[in-house]
């Protein structure tokens, strides 16, 4: 069984569509209460024909992941919410017999998914945009992927199959202009997605941050860690 980190976004509905034609994918989904996560999530795995498992996260299961963070840096609100979305999600993989769990990092900082890229680009023009995309993919691996490791690794192996150097090579010589359109950004990767089998309103979802999304981060603000 492979495992996917799952929002029901593009990122991780690629990964998953693409998982699934070699094995079995099931996917884990947290959420807390004031969250459409795990609706989003459920409604988007059953229209890929994929397995899905979806946790409330609780203020005593982030208190808990929140005591045991360790990191060689000074953690944001941001790590620290990440944190805990992958370390519970990575748990709840592991006790179902998990080894691999599949994340969509990188997504982003390679096909141009972030608003700050179109501002960049309204600005500054393509050298701009470009500039903090690459900046962006090559800090990943300094500190987010330490935070996201360290998150999962205590119970499966993580993989970032957006972060392998082929894909990052290809993704380098694609035009901007094929990802960050005048109405669109990821532009190629959501039509890949469609190609690949992922149904059309889950390829054109907007992209709104984990952390924010599943309601972690402002269950971490509340908490005494």
């Amino acid at each position: 069984m492979v495992a996917v980190a799952f929002s029901g976004g593009v990122d991780s509905s690629v990964l998953a569509v693409c998982a699934k034609r070699s094995a079995r994918v099931v996917a884990y989904t947290d959420y807390s209460d004031a969250s459409g996560d795990g609706a989003k999530a459920k409604s988007a795995a059953a229209s890929m024909g994929v397995e899905i498992v979806t946790t409330k996260v609780t203020e005593r299961a982030v208190a808990r992941e929140l005591a045991r963070l360790d990191l060689p840096f000074e953690p944001t609100i941001m790590d620290k919410s990440l944190w805990c979305l992958y370390s519970l999600a990575a748990q709840s993989a592991a006790a179902a017999g998990a080894r691999v769990m599949l994340l969509g990092q990188l997504a982003d900082e390679l096909f141009g998914g972030y608003a700050k890229y179109s501002r960049a680009l309204g600005a500054g023009g393509q050298a701009e945009a470009k500039a903090m995309m690459d900046a962006d993919i090559g800090g990943y691996d300094g500190r987010g992927r330490v935070r996201d490791v360290g998150a999962c690794s205590r119970w499966v192996q993580p993989m970032f199959p957006f972060g392998d150097p082929e894909v990052k090579e290809f993704a380098a010589t694609l035009p901007l202009s094929f990802k960050i359109t005048s109405s669109t950004r990821k532009a190629v990767l959501r039509r890949a997605a469609v190609i690949l089998g992922v149904p059309e309103e889950i390829a054109a979802s907007a992209k709104k941050a984990a952390q924010y999304s599943s309601g972690m981060q402002k269950l971490v603000a509340g908490s005494r860690f």
